[in-house]
């Protein structure tokens, strides 16, 4: 029996989050090769795409944290 699960859509208009919405705004925009202009508010990701690109932000911020860290301290 094959089985049908309802997968969690997620909107950029639906993030609350101002800076959060520009940042997943501007890395779908540079993961497709466009401008953030041609990303739409109505755009959809599914929970996986939304948790994928939420781990591709953190990964950049745990970048920048280390090229500012003082490995003297």
């Amino acid at each position: 029996m094959k089985r049908v699960y309802d997968e969690v859509m997620i909107r950029i208009r639906e993030i609350m989050d101002p800076d959060l919405r520009r940042r997943v705004v501007e890395a779908l925009a540079q993961q497709r090769g466009c401008s953030t202009a041609a990303i739409p508010e109505w755009f959809e990701l599914d929970d996986a795409d939304f948790v994928d690109l939420l781990n591709v932000l953190q990964e950049k911020e745990r970048e920048l944290e280390m090229e500012f860290e003082d490995p003297r301290m």
